[in-house]
């Protein structure tokens, strides 16, 4: 019984040292598995801008894409047009509207690359021949945003003519009449950044690239021929 009373009265327990050391092993393992959340809330975050940026950028060059394979709507007339440029894409094709048709009557647009928006401006044909574009815009959109060029030397459009058997770029200049009536390849390339506030990491971007050639028929492989757009 003496002992039994003894042990009872026995106020020994966890030492001050023991309560330290067991928190601070405590704090390590919680702050371990913080950051574990943390990383993995970042990683999901990144993945998910890099997808909504890929799709952003790759249904926008869709449809500039769709819209230069639809150019050669009049044999023989050079859908490129004077003041096409790296960042402004001045072209003649058939709407969307009479993509079907059998003679299609073309708009003239302008992509501007503003800011980090691609903005599409088209203007109605007079119907004259060859086609003529009326001055007045009959409707303005915005293709993509959170748009920039791939690098800072690389514009988004890219021009090439046909000489000497193969394909030449022409300069990185606002084309004149002549030079865009040269045009038969298009290149556009660009990278589709996150949204605001999406993530903080630049890298995410998605770049994307395509090209059109406008020709109806191939190229000839002799040197000596050449090789207009739209025939």
């Amino acid at each position: 019984m003496l002992r039994e009373r003894l042990k009872l009265a026995d106020e020994r327990g966890t030492t001050l040292a023991e309560l330290v050391v067991g928190m601070g092993l405590g704090m390590i393992v919680l702050t371990a598995l913080t950051m574990v959340i943390i990383v993995s809330m970042h990683a999901s975050a990144r993945v998910s801008a890099r997808v909504h940026a890929t799709q952003n950028a790759r249904i926008s060059l869709a449809k500039v894409i769709e819209e230069l394979h639809s150019a050669c709507v009049v044999p023989k007339f050079a859908p490129i047009l004077a003041g096409s440029s790296g960042t402004l894409l001045n072209f003649s094709h058939a709407p969307a509207s009479e993509g079907a048709a059998a003679a299609a009557k073309p708009i003239r647009s302008e992509l501007l690359l503003d800011g980090t928006s691609l903005v599409q401006t088209d203007y109605p044909s007079l119907g004259t021949t060859p086609p003529s574009f009326s001055e007045e815009a009959i409707g303005t959109q915005t293709l993509a945003t959170n748009i920039v060029p791939t690098s800072p030397t690389t514009p988004i459009f890219r021009y090439f003519k046909y000489s000497q058997g193969e394909l030449v770029e022409l300069p990185q200049k606002e084309l004149d009449a002549t030079e865009a009536s040269s045009v038969i390849q298009v290149k556009v390339a660009f990278t589709g950044l996150p949204t605001t506030g999406s993530t903080t990491d630049k890298s995410v971007g998605a770049s994307v690239e395509n090209s059109a050639m406008l020709r109806l028929t191939p190229p000839s492989f002799r040197k000596e021929a050449g090789s207009p757009p739209c025939q």
